[in-house]
This record gives C-alpha cells, structure tokens and sequence, in this order.
C-alpha cells in the first residue's frame, strides 16, 4: 500500500528516502542523547582543520576539499541544549568555496566521544563542476570525534549543503571529512 501511495502522489522512492534520511537522523540523534552523559564539561574553543571529498555521492565526480573552522566555547543554552556556535570556511581544490557560521552540540558518549549534529547556513561561490544552484546553501551534519587527554579533538564528519529549495535548481551535495581540532586554551 505504501508503494501506491508513493506511485500516487508521483514521489519517486529515491526523494521519498531522501526526505526521510534527515527526519530519522534527527529522531536518532534524540535517542542517543538520553544516553549520553548530561554533565557540563570543561569548554574551551577550539580551532579545526578539515581535509576531505565534496560531492562523495557522485562518486568519481568528487573533489578534494579543506577547510578551518573556529568553534567558539558554548554561548547558547536554548531547552536546555548547550549550542556551540561556529564559523569557518572550505575550498574544494576545483575553486569552489563555502563560508558559513552554524551551531553545534557535543553529546558525550562517553570521556572521549563526542557525536556533533550542526545546522548552518552560507554563502557559496560555485566552481566549473560543483554547480549547487544558489549562493545561499545551508548545511547540516554529524561529526564523531575522539577527544585525547590534552583535549585535541580527532574525528570523521558528513554533511549535506542545499539551498533547501529556494533556488529553482537544487541539486544539493554531500561532503565527508576528517577533522582535526585544537583547543584555544586562552579564550
């Protein structure tokens, strides 16, 4: 029955999925915070350096990426979250860049995992074969990070950028990262 209804309304089941992934993301990221530890923890910012492939879904298609980012210690304590605001930018080695500011969370797994949603937004300069149908791109994703001792942050990241529709193309991409961040002790 589910199949006609998607037949029906003329969703194809790859949109139908695609429109699902993000809601069920949310959704888990949910049930895995009434399983992490909820104890304020020492903060400081932290200054991250990215290296990665922009456009992975596309498989040969992707390009190499990097970027830096400044974390700034939490600011924000909205329904009891504390939110992480940042800001950085990310050149794809094709000349495409992507500056933008977003918030994040840490959900401590445990001492030393950390899994961060972000949300955010920004401007995107479009390069000869990364086309994403706007300047204005917003960006979610999830980052899993091991903290050592000396509070350096190592981790892998996936985030998604699209326009959310407010250009009439919207073709959205995917980007997956490793991350290196610093702690700014003196901040």
């Amino acid at each position: 029955m589910k199949q006609n209804m998607i037949k029906a309304t003329g969703i194809s089941s790859y949109m139908f999925v695609r429109g699902c992934v993000p809601g069920l993301t949310g959704l888990l990221l949910l049930m895995l915070s009434s399983f992490v530890f909820a104890e304020e923890r020492e903060e400081f910012g932290l200054l991250n350096f990215t290296a990665g492939r922009i456009n992975v879904s596309r498989g040969d298609n992707s390009s190499q990426q990097y970027g830096a980012e400044y974390r700034f210690k939490t600011m924000f304590r909205p329904w009891g979250f504390s939110l992480r605001p940042a800001v950085g930018f990310t050149v794809a080695n094709d000349s495409a860049k992507y500056y933008y500011t977003d918030l994040k969370h840490d959900f401590y797994l445990n001492d030393n995992w950390i899994i961060m949603p972000s949300f955010g937004v920004g401007y995107f300069k479009s390069s000869k074969e990364i086309k994403l149908g706007s300047k204005l791109e917003f960006r979610s994703g999830v980052e899993l990070a091991y903290k050592f001792k000396n509070h350096v942050r190592a981790g892998f990241a996936i985030f998604h950028l699209s326009n959310a529709s407010t250009a009439k193309n919207n073709p959205g991409t995917e980007v997956a990262v490793f991350s290196l961040s610093i702690p700014m002790f003196n901040n």
